[in-house]
């Protein structure tokens, strides 16, 4: 389990775009309710809620594919 958060932060730290809450925020399961530093904590590796972990992860992977899209266009 360890190990797959350790991935998990990997693809946060070097993809997660600057402006992320509003999209994490529409993954969240429903009825999820979001402390006001939830993500903060998540992000700060202070906290480790797999609920905003996985989100964080889908919004990076997001991320990652759009700028593999943009470097495709250029090159």
């Amino acid at each position: 389990m360890r190990l797959h958060i350790e991935k998990a932060r990997q693809i946060i730290d070097d993809f997660l775009p600057t402006k992320y809450t509003d999209e994490v925020t529409k993954k969240l399961p429903k009825g999820f309710k979001l402390g006001k530093y939830s993500l903060y904590n998540v992000t700060q590796k202070k906290s480790n809620n797999l609920d905003i972990l996985n989100a964080l992860v889908e919004v990076a992977l997001e991320n990652k594919k759009k700028q593999e899209a943009v470097e495709f266009l250029v090159d």
